[in-house]
């Protein structure tokens, strides 16, 4: 089937592994959860084909990248997906969605919700699971465990940790997976605060238990609780580590022992240790064997289930080594190995090898993977490429986004268009828009206007369909809300209307950076055009808006931006031949005292339009080509022409600005963006969202009546090629 365009698709190169990989049914349990810094690693069956996928999580962005084994032997990574939680400081996989299938489980100590993720789709995103939880304050660690027979309870529950409570801050809470409510069934006080969770079994086919770092003030003590029937119990413990201690199981399965790896990130000696069943229902931690590796331990991970062979990354990830463990009475090096040009970060075992990740010096999420397969008792290089990016794909917004939109899209025919005023949700700032009705114009210019130039010719017939179109530029005061969430996030929550769904998908919206330099250079904010920002910036500016207020809006293209600014009239200027009548409609170098202006305060146009001239020169979609028109002249009428960006420079502006003299301030006058208006970035590479050198740059949306497919939708908001 084909992936439609909105959606993830493959974005990395297959990882060949073995043609015929062993497989067995412990290969396919879910793997201890290796944490770094900045990631969280793992593997399980997601698509429930009955073969190991992988999947890293970013931290910060709460964003995972998945590997899928699609194919025996080969895997292929897809675009990021949201976990709809930022801050993740949880993770767990189980089956917490579907009894046959592993998904996600997330959690951040930053706000009251816990999310459930289902990765069953190598092609479509779905949207996560979001669970409200009150039982306690700062949820910080999750476990996916099965606390009864799965032929009874098929999902898996959840064992959550938090430290924000009162008057103990550190509580374990046990939710049981109803697949709706989610209700306490269990709730301990903690000596500490609970990190490194993993679910492991032990020994009956149904019963798992979770191990975990208690972390103390001064101590660390390793635990493992039985969740039988949901009543957590201490079955084995383990104290006196220093505070900031790892751990990785040094042979996993589903059956007989687990024996543990202990190591502090940052010191050279690691601890064997060994867990025996004392009958009946307990487990004891055998003697801490320890083993000087001589190097900075960083990370430790094992490649595989039941093996003795553990990949250990060095120092600050310049150097790794494979290691071979003889049930604690000896260790072996087999393998050593060196970063190119970059940094490990961790690594997961997949069939008949492993795959190690890396990162650029300085990074904080991985971009690269290398794969090693065995032979003859070493591990030889195979498949290698470059992880997807981080980067905003909109795989599940702008479904949700297109879905509001026609929910919310009351005007079904043109006669029922009517002005109106939002406010937009969570604020008391409020924006205006006209409506504009369908109709054919003459683009461009005659040969006789004055100031005109040879890119407006030859004028050609073009039919508009109908839309709304922003009254005014768009302001400080509203593009402000989406430069800066984290204010727009505390206005809000000092309103009384606002709209929940909108919030979380306007805050999944990619927002920009924090500039460097005060963007309006001083020439006023309250009610005045906003300033400054790339087509990118404008284009998502306008996918923000959608999502807040569940219309659609983008950019106007060229050709519907020049037909609302002549409102009807086939002149130079919509009041006529006469640029000495400017002054009354706009503010240009004449009359700007050498700045932008408050918007609305001179004569608008015969639509309703204030500001089309002057006052800032607007964003419209276009990639500007002088020789577009020749090509729209080839036909009769050519109806809602777009000349798609596929190229950072240049794209199109309209309209004159504060800085222009009267004959850039016409209908039929165009531009193009300029490297130039970054000159002075000192950034590298530049900004994909400010322009430091284009203080007269602005832009107004506009609505269409008739609401586009998502895929439509994602080309419009990622017109913008911004990447110098």
């Amino acid at each position: 089937m084909k992936a439609p365009l909105f959606l993830a698709a493959a974005a990395a190169g297959l990882l060949a592994l073995s043609p015929n990989p062993a497989r067995s049914e412990n290969s396919l349990a879910p793997s201890c959860i290796y944490e770094t810094h900045d990631e969280f690693f793992g593997t399980g069956d997601f698509d429930g084909d009955g073969r190991m996928d992988l999947v890293i999580v970013d931290k910060a962005s709460g964003k995972y990248r998945l590997g899928y084994q699609l194919q025996p032997g080969a895997f292929t990574w897809v675009d990021c997906r949201p976990s709809g939680l930022k801050s993740v400081t949880g993770f767990s996989i189980g089956k917490v969605l579907a009894k046959n299938l592993d998904g996600f489980a997330f959690a951040s100590p930053t706000g009251t919700e816990l999310s459930l993720a289902d990765a069953s789709d190598p092609i479509a995103s779905k949207n996560p699971v979001m669970i409200q939880f009150t039982d306690a304050l700062g949820p910080s660690a999750i476990a996916a465990v099965h606390t009864t027979d799965p032929a009874k309870s098929p999902l898996a529950d959840l064992y959550v940790g938090s430290t924000l409570n009162s008057p103990d801050p550190n509580l374990a809470t046990l939710l049981r997976n109803d697949g709706a409510q989610f209700p306490k069934i269990a709730e301990e006080v903690l000596p500490g605060a609970a990190m490194r969770l993993n679910s492991i079994k032990l020994k009956a086919p149904y019963t798992r238990m979770v191990s975990f770092i208690v972390s103390g003030e001064k101590a660390d003590d390793v635990r493992i609780e039985g969740l039988l029937d949901g009543k957590p119990s201490v079955v084995a413990s383990l104290s006196g580590f220093t505070s900031g201690t790892d751990y990785a199981f040094a042979s996993p399965g589903d059956v007989g022992f687990t024996d543990f790896l202990f190591y502090k990130p940052g010191t050279t000696k690691l601890f064997y240790s060994e867990l025996a069943e004392v009958p009946p229902d307990a487990y004891s931690f055998g003697l801490r064997q320890p083993f000087d590796l001589g190097q900075p331990i960083q990370r430790v991970v094992t490649i595989a289930a039941g093996s003795d062979k553990s990949f250990i990354v060095f120092g600050q990830g310049e150097t790794a080594g494979l290691f071979q463990f003889h049930r604690g009475k000896s260790s072996q090096l087999i393998q050593a190995l060196s970063a190119t040009n970059s940094l490990f970060t961790c690594a997961l075992g997949v069939p008949n090898g492993f795959i190690a990740f890396t990162a650029a010096a300085g990074s904080n999420y991985s971009s690269k993977y290398q794969i090693y397969l065995e032979s003859s008792g070493k591990y030889v290089p195979g498949a290698f490429g470059t992880l997807p990016t981080l980067a905003d794909n909109d795989n599940v917004t702008i479904p949700e986004i297109y879905s509001r939109s026609v929910a919310a899209n009351s005007a079904q025919s043109e006669k029922e268009m009517k002005p109106y005023t939002n406010t937009i949700p969570g604020t008391q700032v409020t924006y205006s828009m006209v409506p504009i009705p369908s109709g054919e114009f003459v683009m461009g210019s005659p040969k006789n206007e004055a100031g005109r130039k040879d890119d407006e010719s030859p004028q050609h017939k073009v039919k508009i369909s109908p839309f709304w179109m922003g009254q005014y530029e768009v302001t400080w005061n509203e593009y402000e809300l989406f430069m800066f969430p984290d204010e727009e996030r505390r206005t809000r929550l000092t309103m009384v209307t606002t709209d929940a769904t909108g919030d979380k998908l306007a805050d999944a919206v990619t927002h920009p950076s924090r500039p460097y330099v005060e963007m309006s250079f001083g020439m006023g904010k309250d009610n005045f055009p906003a300033i400054s920002m790339t087509q990118h910036g404008a284009n998502k500016y306008c996918q923000w808006l959608s999502a807040k207020t569940g219309h659609f809006y983008r950019l106007p293209t060229e050709a519907e931006w020049e037909y609302a600014a002549r409102a009807g009239t086939t002149t130079t200027y919509f009041f006529g031949d006469d640029k000495k009548q400017l002054g009354d409609y706009a503010w240009f170098e004449d009359n700007s005292d050498f700045k932008y202006q408050k918007i609305g305060k001179k004569k608008p146009n015969p639509w309703g339009l204030y500001d089309i001239y002057g006052n800032v020169v607007e964003w419209v979609l276009d990639q500007y080509d002088p020789n577009f028109y020749k090509e729209c002249a080839t036909k009769p009428v050519i109806e809602d022409p777009l000349r798609k960006a596929t190229k950072p420079y240049p794209h199109s502006v309209r309209g004159g600005s504060w800085d222009d003299p009267p004959e850039a301030c016409r209908s039929a006058a165009r531009r193009g963006s300029d490297k130039a208006w970054k000159a002075t970035d000192p950034q590298l590479p530049k900004s994909i969202w400010y322009l430091t050198d284009a203080q007269w740059v602005g832009f107004r949306i506009v609505r269409p009546l008739k609401v586009p497919p998502p895929e439509q939708m994602q080309k419009y908001w990622n017109s913008g090629v911004e990447k110098d």
